[in-house]
């Protein structure tokens, strides 16, 4: 324990301006190029790291130790979002319209760190271990791509571990439960037709501004218990005395249980054809379901669990009260390989994600760093 505080505290300047660089060059989901640039610049002067090929252009792997052994895997997303910072910040964004609003600067630094302390202990592994940066898990959610094309093989991954930081979960502790940590996730986007005209007449138009009034109104009836159906963007019109032809409805639907999501799909597309034929508005959905709940199995659990005490102290893991309705494409590593998922808290007051004001909290990282580091030693171990 000793020694792995010793080299945290090492790395920690390093690790930190590793997560300044990031933050002041954020990217969009898919377009990560400066930032996997960047990150494979820093690896490349490893030794003992092995840079692997990307599959998707932005992502980034690198191994450590005999590859014929069993696979840990660590994994950090590494997109931003479309958000203008407002931070005034000597590493404030760069890149104009975007920021690291939800902390993967922060855990890619974690999983940088992670790498320089357990590089030094690779003696003491019998294990070989995969630092694999991700890129798009906001909306896009290419985890179920790097799935599919085998970004968790060669080896495969006996065990994957990811975290996120996360307001409201104290200070510095591990957070998880056994069972469904995030929700599925599904957005939508709906396209309503009816005719225009003038503001004095509205008889002699079909106003597909009221009947998306209506279908906002009328969705908060048919959602089932547990489950979310959000109306988050209505467009349309263009001044105070004119009918538009058409409108567009943007929103999100989260859920926990499978049976749940079904329901709540068929309830709203009924919803929809029901509201628009009475109104002899056309309509047109385009809904996906990119993101399955992320669920942590029991024994994955209970490693999370055993590593937080055993290296972040008595006192270092917190039971998850109950599920978030945010989503994360963490999912489709869980779907196949043993794993976990955990929150790492940043304190019940700390700001919201998301938010023009956001910034990682530099303090935390050496939690996440000591949790990475404790999962493969766990791993090893036994």
């Amino acid at each position: 324990m000793k020694e792995i505080t010793e080299l945290i505290k090492k790395y920690l300047p390093e690790v930190t301006a590793f997560r300044h660089e990031l933050h002041k060059i954020p990217e969009i989901a898919g377009n990560e190029v400066k930032t996997a640039a960047y990150i494979r610049k820093k690896i490349s002067g490893l030794p003992e790291l092995e840079l692997k090929p990307s599959i998707l252009g932005s992502d980034v792997t690198a191994m450590l130790g005999d590859e014929t052994l069993p696979n840990v895997t660590l994994r950090a997303d590494i997109d931003a979002l479309p958000i203008t910072e407002k931070n005034d910040l000597p590493y404030r964004s760069t890149h104009a319209g975007m920021m690291h609003a939800c902390g993967h600067d922060g855990h890619a630094a974690m999983l940088y760190g992670a790498m320089l302390c357990l590089r030094e202990l690779q003696e003491k592994l019998p294990c070989s271990v995969r630092f694999f940066f991700q890129p798009g898990e906001e909306v896009v959610a290419t985890a179920r791509q790097l799935v599919a094309a085998g970004a968790l093989e060669n080896p495969p991954a006996a065990f994957v571990a990811g975290i996120h930081n996360w307001p409201g979960v104290p200070y510095g502790k591990i957070s998880a439960r056994c069972g469904a940590v995030m929700a599925a996730a599904g957005f939508f986007t709906m396209q309503l037709t009816g005719i225009g005209g003038h503001g004095s007449m509205p008889q002699k138009a079909r106003n597909p501004l009221e009947t998306a009034a209506k279908l906002v109104a009328a969705s908060k009836k048919i959602i089932p218990p547990g489950c979310v159906l959000t109306f988050c963007a209505i467009n349309g019109g263009s001044n105070t005395n004119v009918i538009p032809e058409t409108c567009e409805l943007q929103g999100t639907l989260r859920f926990l249980e499978p049976a749940d999501g079904e329901r709540l799909v068929a309830d709203f597309k009924k919803l929809c054809g029901d509201i628009c034929a009475a109104d002899n508005v056309q309509w047109d959905l385009d809904l996906k379901v990119p993101y399955p709940p992320t669920i942590n199995r029991q024994a994955g659990y209970e490693t999370a669990k055993s590593v937080a005490v055993r290296y972040l102290g008595n006192d270092g893991f917190v039971e998850m009260a109950a599920s978030s309705m945010s989503s994360e494409d963490f999912a489709y590593y869980l779907q196949k390989y043993d794993g976990v998922f955990c929150h790492l808290g940043t304190g019940e007051n700390a700001p919201p994600l998301h938010t023009e004001n956001y910034d990682f909290d530099d303090s935390i990282l050496e939690y996440g760093i000591r949790f990475f580091v404790g999962t493969v030693l766990d791993f090893a171990a036994k």
